[in-house]
């Protein structure tokens, strides 16, 4: 019977160490999961040769030992960035994103290479200098140009500070330099470098998984030591340490000083009893966020969904800062301790991302119901060219948030000091402000808990805000429930190709998709666009000049146009009404709304304005940013579609 108790604890201390490690919860972020122990990462679908990759890790391992420490990720395609595809070709931003990802493993120089640019990252470092000798280095087509590009930069980095390199061939002796049988994810492994766990949560409470460590071991020791004793193979008890011997056995006169003995099942068993308490006060004290996010079938959901970022448990303190909200009054980080802060750093000028943020905030808040009141809401500029509290001001307004949120400003190097402590990259190329779409949610006691990034799907706006009020949920006493029960399934979007039919504003419906013919043409021309966009352009009178391209594209043989207003991210139902009311002329072309922002997910929309030219099977064969490239004439929209559908009808394929 001992050897069955004894056999019996060892094996439950093994299943409670086992359970221990199904804590483990990936990012979502591949680059991340495999730089946090090497120094490459390329995807097996990227078209890097494999001698192309040990050339690469072989340098990189060189210039480690030189002194100059370097990682290196390749990025291909949107798929390599797993649930973080908002940052294709974003390497700036991306950059700075993995180098927070990395930076309780790996604090030093960072470089992205992606077909549009490079990105580069090393804490507490200016990365003007690094830019600057990037812009040197070209990228070429292809995997293979991505490969030699990273060379080429480390090369040009290096030697920038005073190291110079070579590449050694990829048969060169070394850790990775291996035989045949090397497999091609393994260029890149440092020598000595120590394998860590991707994506353990780091928010995990270290003393608490210790105890259950130490519990789980003296269970296995309390089991191994009675197979021992049954078996005789134990020391005599003379020749143990005084704090290991058991009590002796009281001679028959001495029952009146008989000493407490714990029989060394109980023991074991004890041990392990421990244990199991301690992993269950983990799960329970362990953000985990409502019921619904802990059902198999929403996290597995969430994992594959690419369009919703599953988020990045954080554990720090938040740094704090003081700057000037949307009335001009002083706002600080701990002010608001007690509440749960959704902090979200968001472009004033911006017609891209951040309006999906700002949208899921405000759906976030609402699913709290009651508990909402318990939620501060925060925005940070992070636009350099527009930091007046008037901007502020009217995106606030525009956006239905005035008495949402606080949206905070202040002199750009306050900015900038608030965007370095939370590893925020901002940068501003060809005239336009790119930045990293970060939100953060922030316990009561001001410490980080979760980041998220918002990606560009219009169609997961609701999904993002049950997604901040499940993990607001956990965090708050009595963890509230959550008035929305979305699938975290993918959505789907609408593409031109398949006809759908959308309420249309004034009543009625608007018809969208193939087949629909207009005189000399079935292709159709959509100007997708949000009530918002008045704050950085005319939007009234650029749909009213539309007029004009209406009535003469029958004669002229053009498409109809069809607007199509991205309802998912407007500030409420009577937005569109209340605008339209203002334009001066009823618009001669109908108007659709798009309210769950699938129709602009399959049209390819990546901003608003935009328009989009589809052929008559579906195809889109033009499409143009109106908030980087301007508005066109009437003359020149014509042109342009003139054009497109030339093109088209001489390669239909």
């Amino acid at each position: 019977m001992t050897v069955r108790r004894a056999l019996l604890a060892l094996l439950l201390a093994l299943g409670l160490l086992g359970a221990l490690a199904t804590n483990a919860r990936a990012d979502g972020d591949p680059g991340s999961d495999v730089l946090v122990y090497q120094n490459l990462f390329v995807a097996a679908d990227a078209n890097v040769s494999v001698p192309q990759q040990l050339e690469l890790g072989n340098l990189l391992r060189a210039a480690a030992t030189a002194g100059f420490p370097v990682r290196v990720a390749i990025v291909s395609q949107p798929n390599d960035l797993g649930a973080v595809t908002a940052l294709w070709r974003k390497p700036a931003a991306y950059a700075s994103f993995l180098g927070t990802e990395l930076s309780l493993a790996y604090a030093q120089r960072l470089l992205i290479v992606m077909p549009n640019g490079f990105g580069f990252n090393w804490p507490g470092h200016s990365a003007n200098a690094a830019y600057g000798v990037l812009g040197g280095v070209r990228i070429a087509p292809g995997g293979a140009g991505l490969a030699t590009a990273a060379q080429n930069a480390v090369l040009a980095l290096a030697r920038a500070s005073g190291i110079k390199l070579t590449v050694p061939a990829a048969g060169a002796a070394g850790p990775s330099a291996a035989g045949a049988g090397a497999s091609a994810a393994a260029p890149g492994t440092e020598p000595g470098s120590q394998p860590t766990v991707a994506g353990a949560p780091s928010g995990t409470p270290v003393l608490l998984i210790a105890g259950i460590a130490v519990a789980v071991l003296l269970a296995g020791g309390a089991g191994g030591w009675l197979l021992l004793r049954r078996r005789g193979r134990l020391p005599a008890r003379s020749r143990l340490p005084r704090l290991l011997r058991l009590p002796a056995r009281p001679a028959s006169g001495e029952a009146g000083r008989r000493q407490l003995a714990i029989p060394g099942t109980w023991l074991a068993g004890g041990f392990a009893a421990v244990a199991a308490l301690l992993i269950v006060v983990h799960a329970v004290i362990q953000p985990s966020g409502s019921a619904a996010e802990d059902n198999t079938a929403q996290t597995s959901a969430l994992t594959t969904n690419q369009n919703l970022d599953p988020g990045l448990k954080l554990s720090a303190a938040a740094p704090d800062f003081t700057l000037t909200d949307q009335f001009g009054q002083p706002v600080s980080m701990r002010s608001f301790r007690g509440k749960v802060v959704i902090l979200a750093f968001n472009d004033a000028e911006c017609t891209t991302i951040c309006p999906l943020t700002t949208a899921a905030l405000v759906n976030a808040k609402e699913m709290l119901g009651a508990a909402g009141s318990q939620v501060q809401l925060l925005g940070i500029d992070a636009n350099p060219k527009a930091i007046a509290v008037e901007d502020l001001l009217s995106y606030s307004k525009l956006h239905g948030m005035l008495y949402q949120w606080r949206y905070l400003t202040g002199s750009l190097a306050q900015l900038e000091s608030v965007w370095k402590a939370y590893s925020v990259g901002v940068t501003i190329s060809q005239n336009q402000t790119d930045h990293e779409p970060a939100i953060f949610v922030i316990d009561q006691q001001g410490r980080l808990a979760k980041l998220y990034l918002t990606q560009q799907a219009y169609s997961a706006v609701g999904q993002l805000g049950q997604l901040l009020a499940n993990e607001v949920s956990s965090l708050l006493p009595n963890h509230p429930a959550v008035n929305s029960h979305l699938s975290y399934t993918q959505i789907g979007g609408i593409s031109p190709a398949t006809g759908t039919t959308l309420p249309a504003a004034g009543g009625g419906y608007a018809s969208l998709g193939p087949g629909q013919s207009g005189p000399g043409s079935r292709a159709r021309l959509y100007l997708f666009f949000a009530t918002w966009d008045q704050e950085i352009t005319t939007l009234g009178g650029q749909l009213d000049a539309l007029n004009a391209y209406q009535s003469a594209a029958a004669a002229a043989g053009l498409p109809s146009l069809t607007a199509v207003d991205v309802g998912s991210v407007e500030p409420s139902p009577s937005a569109l009404p209340d605008f339209l009311n203002t334009v001066r002329q009823p618009l001669s072309y109908p108007v659709a709304i798009d309210a769950s922002g699938q129709v602009a997910d399959g049209y390819g929309v990546q901003g608003v304005p935009w328009f989009v030219l589809a052929s008559p099977t579906g195809k889109v064969i033009w499409s143009w940013e109106v908030s980087t490239s301007g508005w066109l004439t009437t003359a020149a929209l014509d042109k342009k579609v003139s054009t497109a559908l030339a093109r088209a009808a001489k390669s239909p394929s």
